[in-house]
């Protein structure tokens, strides 16, 4: 026979046709493998293509987190700065990005291209990041709550107690101030001192006192109570309890006891703009405040004090130059030289020793009530000395009336100044005449060396005492002055005493 029979002939199954999607996701069907169903080149081209995208994604996705911003190293301050800060559970994209997925693969792009620049190694040491308005205030983290009502803002002082400071975000950042439009950022510093996010009281003192008027003729934009209310609690002093309230009811200003708050002029000095421009036609700009303003402040994030110089407030912020009392006693105590003192040696020593209780001998200090309570030189030495004419050639000097006692005080101290210089004259007119008895006690007196030179240090002191009061002007502390001429006075009696009595009685002054 020429042929298998039909019942010898080995039939192979017929594979039934594959689903017609498998052609569009790139799949294939294979016989006589353990693996029956595998990609064909298009789907090998899709797996690869999903697996990058992916891949991508993942990154991408990592590389929005916070961890990740730390793999550069020149990023490790600011990390732990935001790690440290109340934004420690905020991620750095939700502030650094935009809303809005534009913006976002804009925020991507540029943060890439600043990891190109890590990889080549052509990065910057101080990497600049912006922080728009529209971050602050994006839905789920300030909104637009920030615009209604006021914040009261607690800041630490100097004597470390707290001072309580009244701010309305809704005038900063819905008007212009001083004719510039403010962002989030020109008052929150991204980074200072390592700490993120914070506000910087030396932005908020540029705006408020530059170009403006400081010591005796003080101006500040807002005036002192747009910042600060009226202190509630009662001082207790020397002489009774002071209340801030009862004075600011009269109408007596702040700077009239506490005077020369303000230190520094904020000026822009034109060599910083070396520091960051190297064009002359850049530097050539300068002077230009609008556009300065518009380019640094309102389109791009630079920090105030990296172009102005440091504007301080507080009580004694005002250079011993400048007069005010406190700083003055500092710099004589210190012996600073600083510009007055460079041809005004020691000047007014007396009067501010007097004023704060000391200096004396024979008295322990005895601070004037208003020393304790920080009032300054001009909250009495208001009243012009010369005229307008004299004061252009000779200087100004200012003097202590009783209008300036009756303005803070009332009329219950009506006179007191007049009773004070006469308590204080009569005082003086007895010790001097004390002292020049003393004196010619001792030239005439026939009295061993020793006990000689106990008497010399008694008239010594009493001399001493007496000398302060007089050219110190004792009404600057009338108790104080008093209990100095009185030791004189008593050390004078003494010296009589021994010389016509008993002179091994003799107590020298410590």
């Amino acid at each position: 026979m020429s042929g298998d029979s039909p019942a010898t002939t080995k039939q192979t199954p017929e594979r039934p046709p594959a689903p017609g999607w498998w052609k569009w996701v790139g799949l294939r069907r294979r016989s006589g493998r353990l693996l029956r169903i595998v990609p064909n080149r298009w789907g090998w081209v899709m797996l690869i293509g999903v697996s990058l995208i992916s891949g991508a994604l993942g990154f991408a996705e990592y590389s929005m987190q916070p961890e990740f911003c730390r793999s550069c190293h020149i990023m490790e301050p600011y990390y732990q700065a935001w790690h440290e800060s109340t934004h420690a559970d905020v991620a750095c994209v939700l502030c650094h990005f935009e809303p809005g997925l534009e913006k976002t693969l804009e925020g991507k792009w540029q943060a890439s291209s600043q990891g190109v620049k890590y990889i080549t190694n052509t990065y910057g040491s101080k990497p600049h990041a912006e922080v728009r308005d529209s971050s602050c205030m994006r839905d789920g983290c300030h909104d637009r709550r920030l615009l209604e009502g006021k914040a009261d803002w607690e800041v630490p002082t100097q004597r470390g107690t707290k001072i309580t400071i009244k701010f309305d975000h809704t005038p900063h950042l819905t008007e212009l101030r001083r004719g510039k439009e403010l962002r989030c950022v020109s008052c929150h510093s991204q980074i200072v001192q390592g700490q993120h996010l914070v506000v910087t009281l030396d932005t908020c003192f540029l705006c408020h006192f530059k170009g403006l008027k400081h010591g005796r003729d003080d101006e500040t934009l807002g005036g002192c109570r747009s910042c600060h209310e009226t202190p509630k609690d009662e001082i207790r002093l020397t002489n009774g309890i002071f209340n801030h309230e009862s004075y600011i009811d009269r109408g007596v200003s702040c700077e009239n006891c506490h005077v020369d708050a303000v230190s520094g002029d904020g000026a822009v000095p034109k060599q910083l703009c070396w520091t960051c421009h190297n064009q002359p036609a850049q530097i050539a700009r300068y002077g230009e405040t609008n556009f300065m303003h518009q380019s640094h402040v309102t389109d791009n994030k630079v920090e105030c004090s990296s172009c102005h110089v440091q504007i301080v407030h507080h009580l004694t912020a005002g250079p011993a130059a400048s007069g005010s009392l406190l700083t003055t006693l500092d710099s004589h105590e210190q012996g600073d030289q600083n510009a007055c003192s460079q041809c005004h040696d020691m000047s007014h020593n007396g009067p501010l020793n007097l004023y704060r209780g000391a200096a004396g001998r024979g008295v322990p200090d005895m601070p004037s009530p208003m020393f304790n309570a920080q009032v300054d030189c001009v909250a009495c030495h208001k009243q012009r000395k010369s005229s307008r004419d004299v004061a252009g050639v000779m200087g100004q000097t200012y003097i202590a009336v009783q209008d300036s006692c009756d303005e803070c005080h009332g009329g219950h101290y009506e006179g007191v100044l007049d009773e004070w210089r006469q308590t204080v004259g009569l005082h003086l007119a007895q010790a001097e005449q004390a002292n020049e008895r003393a004196h010619e006690v001792i030239e005439s007196a026939n009295i061993p060396p020793a006990e000689l030179l106990k008497l010399k240090r008694l008239l010594d002191d009493a001399v001493h005492n007496v000398r302060l009061v007089k050219l110190g002007h004792g009404v600057h502390n009338v108790t104080y002055a008093t209990a100095l001429l009185n030791v004189a006075i008593e050390n004078c009696k003494q010296i009589d005493a021994a010389v016509h009595n008993d002179p091994g009685k003799v107590q020298a002054s410590p």
